[in-house]
């Protein structure tokens, strides 16, 4: 018989139990039968079985080791990996898709992490109030495409979650700069130098700008275009946050006179 988790041993994760749920989790994933698929919170493997049937292979992270005698039942294509799931994906291990049913407390960080890994599909379980993040917030928007699938209630997991929770899928936009997007690029570069002068990160920035449309911009020039936007040179001092680049930009992008 297969140990139950206490609830200290939840780790505030909340196991989807709908079948059709799952089923649509599935299809919106558009598994192919070449697909390597990651799994985050296998739990016990209700999702990981769903998803077996349709890739060449699942790689399921599970902190939990009480799930063993359940996991250890699961396909041949599926390897279980007990861990923590941000300290996998530190190993920048190679996925075609990634699916999850998350804990609340790696929603957030984990989709920040998404920037950083090349996917094609990403299908998740979130809290439903934090989809309005994904769709709006900059820190998202400026790397990922969100599409609600569905809203899924309380009862579709056990143990049931305070609130209602969503499904979720997430597609990695294309390079900014292909497109011109150059509102979207800057969200980008700043975004990824955090520790770097906002000054500097937006030269840096301005640069790269003017090489993707084939012409030449020094830096010079490009603190000139900075100091015509008026900005703060207290505000130029500190390190690109999100709040500073949300105040900056409709300041300097109006001078991107390509």
């Amino acid at each position: 018989m297969s140990k139950t988790p206490s609830n200290e041993n939840l780790l505030d994760q909340f196991f989807l139990v709908d079948e059709a749920v799952v089923n649509d989790l599935v299809k919106a994933a558009a598994i192919e039968e070449n697909d390597k698929v990651l799994e985050i919170g296998s739990g016990k493997g209700v999702v990981t079985e769903a998803l077996a049937e349709k890739a060449g292979k699942v790689i399921a992270v599970e902190i939990d080791e009480s799930f063993k005698d359940e996991l250890d039942k699961l396909p041949g294509n599926v390897e279980v990996v007990y861990t923590d799931a941000l300290c996998f994906l530190q190993k920048k291990t190679k996925f075609d898709k990634i699916v999850g049913s998350l804990p609340s407390s790696l929603v957030e960080p984990l989709t920040n992490r998404l920037r950083h890994f090349d996917f094609k599909i990403a299908l998740f379980l979130v809290p439903l109030k934090f989809v309005d993040n994904l769709l709006t917030e900059a820190v998202y928007t400026a790397y990922l495409e969100t599409e609600l699938i569905r809203k899924v209630g309380k009862e579709a997991f056990s143990p049931r979650p305070k609130t209602n929770w969503a499904l979720v899928k997430i597609i990695k936009k294309k390079n900014p700069l292909l497109v011109s997007d150059f509102e979207r690029f800057l969200w980008q570069y700043l975004l990824n130098h955090p520790e770097a002068k906002l000054k500097n990160a937006l030269v840096e920035a301005l640069v790269r700008i003017w090489q993707s449309q084939e012409k030449n911009l020094t830096k010079n020039q490009a603190r000139k275009i900075i100091c015509q936007a008026k900005i703060s040179s207290e505000v130029l001092k500190k390190p690109a946050g999100a709040k500073e680049i949300k105040n900056v930009l409709p300041l300097l992008l109006p001078l991107l006179k390509i």
